[in-house]
């Protein structure tokens, strides 16, 4: 089939917007993993700082009089304060941002530059993402739902764009969604009843 220039040059347009738009979900799902990381970064050195204190505050009101329970509170916290600087230490979350950062910094240039061809375009693309880590499927689905209860999600950007969700997908993301958080504030909880439960037990006879 013959096609004129103008219907080729429609064809290819439609052709570099769809990569365009491959590249913006990309470079937004890269975002999210940022503030992931930087938010998980700040809550375990915040946690860390956290078990410390109560250990340091335990053992200053404990004096000399350390009995069988609250050693194994300040063992406990110990191990804990430990792990907790191990998981920060292993993890890297401050690099991991640092690096979804470039990504997208590096995916926001490849949108803005000009391109002829979306061969090329998305051989550019591939190759960006072939230098960073990779997003999570929660970063992704943090920018897919807007409504668990419908299916069909608009994304800001690209105008008009919609993608369909399963119902598993958007349930499992909710429930995924809820259980981390809730996770995270209850072990933020722990030094706070940790060193509560210290004093509680020095002050009684």
């Amino acid at each position: 089939m013959n096609f004129d220039a103008r219907t080729r040059g429609t064809l290819l347009e439609r052709d570099i917007e769809k990569v365009h738009n491959k590249i913006w979900i990309t470079e937004r799902s890269h975002i999210n993993a940022e503030k992931r990381s930087r938010f998980l970064e700040l809550y375990f050195h915040i946690v860390l700082a956290m078990f410390a204190l109560a250990s340091i505050g335990i053992s200053i009101l404990s004096g000399d009089s350390i009995g069988g329970l609250k050693e194994d509170t300040l063992s406990f916290a110990a191990i804990t304060t430990l792990c907790l600087s191990l998981l920060i230490f292993g993890f890297k979350f401050g690099e991991s941002a640092a690096k979804h950062r470039s990504c997208y910094l590096a995916l926001q240039k490849l949108r803005a530059t000009n391109h002829e061809d979306s061969s090329k375009l998305e051989i550019e693309y591939i190759e960006v993402l072939g230098h960073y880590p990779n997003h999570t499927s929660g970063d992704y689905m943090r920018l897919a739902v807007s409504n668990i209860f419908e299916s069909a999600q608009t994304l800001e950007s690209p105008p008009g764009k919609k993608i369909e969700l399963g119902r598993w997908a958007r349930v499992k993301y909710a429930i995924g969604w809820l259980i981390a958080r809730v996770a995270l504030l209850l072990f933020a909880l722990v030094p706070l009843f940790m060193g509560a439960y210290g004093i509680a037990f020095q002050a009684s006879p």
